[in-house]
């Protein structure tokens, strides 16, 4: 019974890449582990928090580093919010330019698409 839904919700999302005139390619086969650990090795927060350290000593010690970091982990589940329903509803490779490209206007979205790519080729960090 497992089987059918898989291949159930398979052939639904086929369905919907092609009515966006894309073809899957790719195998999508994340589990829960393997999705934490890709979402670790790409943003690195262990690493950048160990530079931020002194900063966070020096400006008003723990407390300020606990809340701060508490309100960032808000915004920051906040943005990726945002980005999972635009993911759901548009899962296609791009990401970010392509989003770009199907959500602005018409008269806009090539430009905007160029620098969105632009902007996720020289500045990983930003995006």
């Amino acid at each position: 019974m497992s089987t059918e839904k898989v291949l159930h919700e398979d052939v639904q999302e086929n369905a919907v890449l092609e009515s966006l005139g894309y073809q899957q390619e790719l195998k999508r086969s994340f589990g829960l582990l393997g999705m934490i650990g890709f979402s670790f090795s790409i943003v690195t927060s262990w690493t950048a928090l160990g530079g931020v350290l002194i900063i966070g000593v020096e400006s008003g010690g723990p407390p300020v580093m606990i809340y701060s970091w508490l309100a960032i982990c808000l915004f920051s589940l906040a943005v990726a919010y945002a980005m999972a329903e635009i993911c759901s509803a548009y899962p296609v490779a791009g990401g970010q330019y392509s989003w770009v490209a199907v959500l602005a206007p018409p008269s806009v979205a090539r430009g905007l698409s160029y620098v969105t790519g632009w902007f996720m080729i020289t500045e990983p960090d930003l995006m």
